[in-house]
């Protein structure tokens, strides 16, 4: 096994701002360990010469070594990964770069940790380091979040029994098997067939993936070795001697909270600790808190109004939860710009005034919302825009105002 501790991290940083995630965790990763490390960064272009100079510093300065690949400068990979982006934006390709580490790595590397960027290690990554693989390909910990999921939220390769529920694993802390990733270089072309052929793994494309190709070869890992940080606060458990994984960007500004103090703590050691990135992640911070209230304010509206008129586009009315019943108005968008809107006024207007309401999943809300009030009904009250519970995480921007309404 050697002396020496190889760590992986993958990144796309397509507006620089991403770096300095995965340098805060190879900080608290170094500043927990004693034995030698060797960092290997898969990258691509968009790693700028400041942002890997950051990283050479900071490595450096605990006397470990780091060693970049540009993941689209092997023929191979680039050609794998075009064939990804047919299926998936290319905005998260940067998660796929693992696959291919038995491609780009070094040959005399035996096994590999992986962690993503939102990982701080409080532990001695040793500890992790040394645990016998045995006959499993990889090891990883249970995803606390996926596998308490119930009803329609159920994950689709639960669902279909493709994985026991119980052994879904979190990708985001990865022990690996390098002779296995070697041995298998298919794997690259694998993740294409398995996302055209599975629509519905995309919110978790990479992790799906892995879960189903090693469904029968991961060693399963102690919480410790992967803790969710948004499970951990939901049931008060500690950061002490664990690795944290902040999924779902939950970092804070709460002094009473030890997972914020943690991240903090560490990325205050970083070169990327100046006046600008405060103020962005504090403006970050505040506009993920606004959007949080608004779609909160709307569940509350429509929870409070049992009558649902959904209205709008197909495809995003079957992404709404399955909870957000009601009946439904094909505005055609899906295949013309001609709109088209039925006789929904008139069920609206038959529906006593407290119980009804409009919800609208259309991307183009700002004509159907003129097109409402002309007809005398009042936004917020009568309709709400409800694109923001078909599509988490994405903005309310760019709707297209060319198109004409037609009642029938």
């Amino acid at each position: 096994m050697g002396d020496t501790i190889h760590i992986c991290y993958s990144l796309n940083d397509i507006d620089g701002k991403y770096t300095k995630y995965v340098g805060t965790s190879i900080c608290s990763l170094l500043e927990n360990t004693q034995q030698h490390v060797v960092i290997h960064i898969l990258h691509d272009e968009t790693l700028t010469s400041d942002n890997k100079n950051h990283l050479l510093d900071m490595t450096h300065f605990y006397g470990q070594d780091i060693c970049f690949y540009n993941v689209l400068s092997n023929p191979i990979m680039a050609r794998h990964i075009s064939n990804v982006l047919r299926v998936y934006p290319a905005k998260y390709q940067g998660m796929f770069y693992r696959l291919g580490v038995g491609m780009i790595l070094p040959h005399y590397i035996d096994r590999l940790i992986y962690l993503d960027a939102d990982i701080i290690v409080n532990i001695d990554i040793e500890q992790l380091w040394k645990i016998p693989l045995g006959d499993a390909n990889i090891a990883a910990v249970p995803d606390d979040v996926i596998i308490r999921q119930v009803g329609g939220n159920v994950n689709p390769l639960i669902k279909k029994g493709f994985v026991d529920k119980d052994k879904y694993f979190n990708s985001g802390v990865l022990l690996m098997d390098m002779v296995f990733f070697r041995n298998h270089p298919q794997i690259m072309e694998d993740v294409v067939s398995f996302l055209e052929e599975n629509d519905e793994c995309k919110r978790f494309p990479d992790q799906d993936y892995l879960n189903y190709i090693f469904r029968n070869s991961c060693l399963l890992l102690p919480n410790k070795f992967n803790m969710l940080v948004t499970y951990a606060r939901l049931v008060n458990v500690s950061n002490s001697q664990a690795i944290c994984h902040y999924a779902g960007n939950a970092y804070g500004f709460n002094s009473a909270d030890e997972f914020d103090i943690a991240f903090w703590h560490y990325f205050c050691k970083t070169p990327w600790q100046n006046e600008m990135t405060f103020m962005e992640m504090l403006s970050n911070l505040l506009r993920e808190c606004r959007e949080m209230v608004e779609v909160t304010d709307l569940l509350k509206l429509l929870l409070a109004r049992p009558k649902h008129i959904i209205f709008g586009s197909r495809v995003l009315a079957s992404k709404l939860d399955p909870s957000m019943d009601g009946i439904f108005y094909d505005s055609n968008e899906d295949e013309s710009t001609n709109l088209e809107c039925g006789n929904i006024i008139d069920v609206f207007l038959d529906i006593p005034e407290g119980e009804r309401i409009i919800i609208l999943v259309s991307k183009y809300y700002s004509v159907l919302k003129k097109w409402l009030i002309g007809m005398g009904l009042r936004e917020d009250i009568d309709f709400v825009n409800g694109y923001a519970l078909t599509l988490p995480g994405k903005k309310l921007t760019d709707y297209c105002e060319n198109v004409v309404i037609k009642q029938y």
